[in-house]
C-alpha cells in the first residue's frame, strides 16, 4: 500500500516555533485560511483530503465540515475525503481547523496515537486553484482551550484513560477565527512539519490511506427532563429551557445546580450557547447514573462505588468534568472538542455578573449501522433486545470500544464479541474488516497480537486475548466466506498458536505467561488480590504453575484454526492443529479433572473450582456427552463467570443440550439490571464501574438464537425454540439477503433471495431453496 500520488503536492504543516510540553496531555492548535471563491461554470462538487496528527475539526465559513482522522496508526494512518462545495459563498471564504496534538512525551489518550511530529494536511486543488496546505495558512496555538492535566483527575473514577476533559476560559480575541471577517495578522504562518535531510532516506511518520468506514452522523436531540435543581431558577424554567428553547436569566451571585438527563446512556456533543455573565464559571460533571454517596467529591485513589437504581436521584453523580469560564463579549458557545458518554448531566453555576443560558443541546454520534435484523419476542425480551441494542451502538465509533464513558479501548476480547453481534444484526462488515486489520498490524515479536490496539501508549499485554484473534478470523469465515481475509490473517494465527505452543509445560498444559504480562481471564470475586490489580483476574492455580483454563482457550482456538486452514486448503496444518489439541486434552483430563468431584480443577492438584473451567472444558470438547452434561449440572456452587463470558456459558449449555432448561435463569443478571434502571448494561455485576460495556450485550446472540437462524457453510440453518416461545416473528440479515421467519402453530419462512436452507422445526427437517419473496409455511 502507497500513500496517494497527491500527498506529494500537499505539505503537511505546523507551528514554526512549536515544541512538545511535558507537562500536558495534549494542546489545541487553530490552522486558518482566507481565500476568495469563484464557482468555476459546471462544477458540482469540490472533494478535499483531510489529516492530521491527533484529531481535528473542520470548519468552512464557520460550518463543521468533518472530524477525524479516524483512529488509526501511523502505517495505516487515514485521511478524510469531504465535499466542501455547500459550504462556499461567492467572494471571500474561509477554511479552518481545531486540531488537538496529543503528546508524545506524555501520556495522553490510550485509544489515540500520535507520532513523533505534530501535524495538520489538507489537499484541495480543481482547475488551478489550491486550498492545500503551504506556508500561506495561518496557526496558533490556543491556549485558552486546555486538558486538565493528571494532577487534577478524579482518581476515584480509576486511571485517566482519555485525558480528553477541558478547562475553557473564552477567549474574545478569537471570537469569529472560523470566519472570513476575522483578522489573523497577528498568527504565524504555517511551515512543513516533517523535514527530511538531504540524501538520507527519511519516509513521512504518515502513511496516509483512505478512511476504510463511515463518517460518523452528528444528530441534533433534545434532553429530556429535569431531575433536581436548587437556586434561584424553578424546576418548570429548566423544562422549557432544554425542551423548548426558553433563555434562563441567572443573576449575579448566584450559585445554581440543575441535574439533567436523557431518557438513556447516550455518546453526544453537547452544545452549551450564552450571553453576558463575565467571569461566571460553569462546570459540566457527566455521569452514567446516580450512585451512593461516598462523602467525597474527588480523591487520589479509586473507591469502591454502590450503584443499585441508577435513576434513584437521593444519591450522588461521579463523573468527569469540563469547566468553562464565561468572559465579556456578546454570545459565546461552549463545546468540547471530544464527544461525551452521559445519562445525565450536572450543570454547576457561579455567576459574577448577569448570565442568560439561551440553549442547551446536544448531537449524538456513533458507528451508523444499518440495523436489518428486526424481531417480535414479547415484552421482556424486546426490552431485553432493545437496551442490547444501544449498549452495541454506544460502544461502537471509530473502532468497537470496551466502553465509552471511561475508556473508549478497542480490546480484542470485547471487540470479538461486539462483531460477531455486529453480524447478527446487520451484513455491514466495514468496522469488523478495519478491527482484523489493526489487530493483524499490531503483532508482536513473540507472535502475540497487542491485546489493546489502537493505542496511544504502549500498556499490558493480556495474551489470551490474541487468542479472540483467532475467533475474529473464525467468525467472520461463518457468515462471509471470504478466502481472501481469511488466507491474509493465517499467518498472524499461526504466530499466536506458536507462541502458545512454546508454553506449553512438562505436564502437556499451557503453563505461565512473561512476567510483565497481565494473564487476565475474568473479573472473578475469589480471585482477587487486594492491592494487586495485576495478580488478580486469573485463578490463583496460575501462580503455583498452570492454570487449566489456558489450555482450554489454547485448544479452541486450535479448533478454529484447524477449520480455517482446511477452509484455506491448508489440510497438513489443519492436521497438525487438531493433533495438538487432543494432546492438550489428554493431559488436562489426566491432570486437572477430579474424579470425586465430577469437576475440572482451575488447575493441577488445585482444591478450587471455576465454572470457567468447566464451561471451556465443555467448548473445548475435552470433556463430553454425558458427562459434559454432568459438568454443567454440577458447577453452580463453582466461582462464576462475570458478564464479560456470559456468552461462552450459553455456549456451553447448548452444546450440552441443555439451553432450553438454562436460558432463562442465565438472563437473570440482565432482569436485575432492569430492575435497577440502566438504560444499557453495565460492565459486570458484582464490581459496576462501567453502566456500559460493548461485552453485555450478549442477549443480541442469544434472542436470534432463539428464531435459530444460523450460517451454515454455503446455507442457512433455520431451528426455532420453539419452547421456549410459543410464537414470535423477526427478519434477520444473513449474506444472502434478508429472511423473515415467523410461528405460531405453523412455522412461515419468507427470503429477501434465493437461498438455500436447513429448517428444522417441531422434530422435522426440511432441505429446501426459499425462493425471493414466496412464503413457504412448515407444519
Amino acid at each position: 500500500m502507497t500513500s496517494p500520488e497527491w500527498t506529494k503536492s500537499a505539505p503537511w504543516i505546523w507551528l514554526p516555533t512549536h515544541q512538545e510540553d511535558e507537562s500536558q496531555p495534549g494542546r489545541y492548535f487553530l490552522f486558518r485560511k482566507n481565500f476568495v471563491w469563484t464557482k468555476p461554470q459546471g462544477l458540482d462538487d469540490f472533494q478535499i483530503n483531510i489529516s492530521a496528527d491527533s484529531r481535528y475539526r473542520l470548519f468552512v465559513n464557520g460550518h463543521r465540515v468533518s472530524f477525524g482522522p479516524c483512529k488509526s496508526y501511523p502505517e495505516r494512518w487515514y485521511y478524510e475525503t469531504v465535499d466542501i462545495l455547500p459550504f462556499l459563498v461567492e467572494g471571500e471564504n474561509t477554511i479552518s481547523a481545531r486540531v488537538l496534538r496529543y503528546s508524545c512525551v506524555h501520556a495522553g489518550s490510550s485509544s489515540i496515537i500520535s507520532t513523533e511530529l505534530p501535524g495538520f494536511l489538507v489537499h484541495g486543488e480543481i482547475e488551478g486553484f489550491s486550498l492545500s496546505t503551504d506556508s500561506s495558512w495561518k496557526c496558533l496555538q490556543e491556549s485558552s482551550r486546555q486538558i486538565i492535566p493528571h494532577s487534577e483527575w478524579n482518581y476515584i473514577l480509576g486511571p485517566p484513560f482519555m485525558s480528553n476533559n477541558e478547562r475553557v476560559s473564552e477567549d474574545t480575541a478569537l471570537s469569529g477565527w472560523t470566519l472570513p471577517a476575522f483578522d489573523d495578522s497577528s498568527w504565524q504562518n504555517a511551515v512543513s512539519a516533517f523535514r527530511p535531510v538531504k540524501m538520507l532516506p527519511m519516509l513521512s511518520p504518515w502513511k496516509l490511506t483512505p478512511r476504510s468506514i463511515p463518517m460518523l452522523p452528528e444528530v441534533e436531540g433534545l434532553f429530556d427532563g429535569i431531575v433536581k435543581c436548587d437556586g434561584p431558577i424553578a424546576h418548570n424554567q429548566w423544562t422549557d429551557f432544554i425542551r423548548e428553547g426558553t433563555p434562563v436569566n441567572i443573576p449575579a451571585g448566584e450559585s445554581v445546580t440543575v441535574d439533567i438527563e436523557c431518557q438513556s446512556l447516550t455518546t453526544a456533543f453537547v452544545n452549551l450557547q450564552c450571553e453576558g455573565g463575565s467571569g461566571s464559571i460553569i462546570t459540566l460533571l457527566y455521569a452514567e447514573c446516580y450512585e451512593k454517596d461516598l462523602g467525597v467529591e474527588t480523591a487520589p485513589f479509586p473507591m469502591a462505588r454502590t450503584k443499585s437504581l441508577r435513576s434513584d436521584s437521593s444519591g450522588r453523580l461521579y463523573g468527569v468534568k469540563d469547566v468553562y469560564t464565561v468572559t465579556e463579549g456578546g454570545d459565546q458557545t461552549f463545546e468540547p472538542f471530544w464527544f461525551r458518554a452521559f445519562r445525565y448531566i450536572q450543570l454547576h453555576i457561579q455567576t459574577s455578573h448577569p448570565l442568560t443560558l439561551k440553549a442547551f443541546t446536544y448531537r449524538e454520534t456513533s458507528y451508523p449501522l444499518e440495523i436489518t435484523t428486526q424481531i417480535q419476542a414479547g415484552p421482556e425480551l424486546n426490552q431485553i433486545w432493545d437496551i442490547s441494542l444501544r449498549t452495541l451502538q454506544n460502544c461502537r465509533h471509530e473502532t468497537y470500544e470496551d466502553c465509552p464513558f471511561y475508556e473508549q479501548n478497542q480490546f480484542a476480547s470485547d471487540s470479538r464479541l461486539q462483531m460477531l453481534f455486529t453480524y447478527q444484526i446487520s451484513m455491514d462488515d466495514r468496522l469488523a474488516r478495519k478491527t482484523m486489520e489493526e489487530f493483524h498490524a499490531s503483532r508482536c515479536p513473540d507472535g502475540l497480537i497487542k491485546a489493546q490496539f489502537p493505542s496511544g501508549f504502549r500498556s499490558k499485554q493480556i495474551p489470551q486475548f490474541s487468542l479472540s484473534f483467532v475467533a475474529m478470523v473464525w467468525d467472520h469465515m461463518q457468515y462471509f466466506s471470504d478466502s481472501k481475509l481469511i488466507r491474509r490473517y493465517l499467518s498472524t494465527i499461526d504466530g499466536i498458536l506458536h507462541h502458545f505452543d512454546e508454553r506449553v509445560n512438562s505436564l502437556g498444559l499451557v503453563g505461565q505467561f512473561d512476567d510483565d504480562t497481565w494473564p487476565f481471564i475474568d473479573w472473578v470475586p475469589e480471585w482477587t488480590v487486594p492491592g494487586k490489580i495485576f495478580q488478580s483476574c486469573m485463578p490463583r492455580a496460575y501462580h503455583t504453575g498452570a492454570a487449566t483454563i489456558n489450555s482450554l482457550l489454547y485448544i479452541i482456538a486450535l479448533m478454529q484454526a484447524a477449520e480455517l486452514c482446511e477452509f484455506a486448503a491448508r489440510p497438513d496444518t489443519a492436521a497438525e492443529y487438531r493433533s495438538r489439541a487432543q494432546g492438550l486434552r489428554d493431559a488436562v483430563n489426566t491432570h486437572c479433572y477430579s474424579h470425586a468431584e465430577g469437576l475440572y480443577q482451575d488447575g493441577p492438584s488445585s482444591n478450587e473450582y471455576s465454572q470457567h473451567s468447566q464451561v471451556f472444558a465443555v467448548l473445548s470438547e475435552t470433556t463430553k456427552d454425558t458427562q459434559a452434561r454432568e459438568v454443567i449440572r454440577r458447577m453452580d456452587g463453582a466461582s462464576q463467570c462475570s458478564s464479560a463470558l456470559q456468552f461462552y456459558v450459553f455456549r456451553a449449555v447448548e452444546k450440552v443440550g441443555l439451553y432450553d432448561e438454562y436460558f432463562s435463569r442465565l438472563l437473570d443478571p440482565w432482569r436485575r439490571m432492569l430492575a435497577d434502571n440502566l438504560t444499557t448494561w453495565a460492565e459486570f455485576e458484582h464490581h459496576p464501574r462501567s453502566d456500559c460495556h460493548g461485552w453485555s450485550a450478549g442477549p443480541i446472540n442469544e434472542i436470534v438464537g432463539i428464531y435459530g437462524v444460523r450460517p451454515q457453510g454455503q446455507r442457512l440453518r433455520i431451528a426455532p425454540r420453539v419452547d421456549l416461545l410459543s410464537q414470535a416473528e423477526g427478519t434477520f440479515a444473513t449474506s444472502g439477503g434478508c429472511v423473515r421467519v415467523k410461528w405460531a402453530e405453523d412455522l412461515e419462512v419468507e427470503a429477501s433471495a434465493d437461498l438455500e436452507a436447513e429448517i428444522v422445526f417441531r422434530g422435522s427437517v426440511y432441505e429446501v431453496l426459499l425462493k425471493e419473496g414466496k412464503a413457504v409455511i412448515f407444519t
